[in-house]
């Protein structure tokens, strides 16, 4: 009895070789995406004045740092919650509510950094 995955190489039927090649390949993605990090990191700018910087991801945690409109920071990745970003200014590293940074802008220096 012939096995239900191998069909002659005829058109419109899968060969046990190509559905070998198939799962190679997802095997192949499936790696790549567990090995490659979740978030790249990206410069973002404030969008207001006084942006707090705290040391963890709640509003209760300490204000390392404030920031204002159109400082540049380095953005790492997003909260558990969603609600705020890990990032890095001026040798600060904290967390910013999302809402308070918007796409760099290329006409800001880097020296806010």
């Amino acid at each position: 009895m012939e096995s239900i995955f191998y069909y002659p190489n005829t058109a419109g039927e899968f060969s046990m070789k190509k559905v070998q090649l198939v799962t190679a390949f997802f095997l192949l993605l499936l790696t790549a995406c567990t090995v490659l990090p979740a978030q790249a990191v990206f410069s973002a700018v404030t969008n207001t004045d006084k942006v707090k910087i705290y040391s963890e991801p709640t509003d209760s945690a300490t204000v390392l740092a404030v920031l204002k409109r159109g400082d540049v920071v380095k953005v790492h990745t997003k909260s558990a919650d969603g609600q705020y970003w890990e990032v890095d200014h001026k040798g600060t590293h904290g967390w910013i509510i999302f809402k308070y940074l918007s796409p760099r802008d290329p006409s800001i220096e880097t020296k806010h950094w």
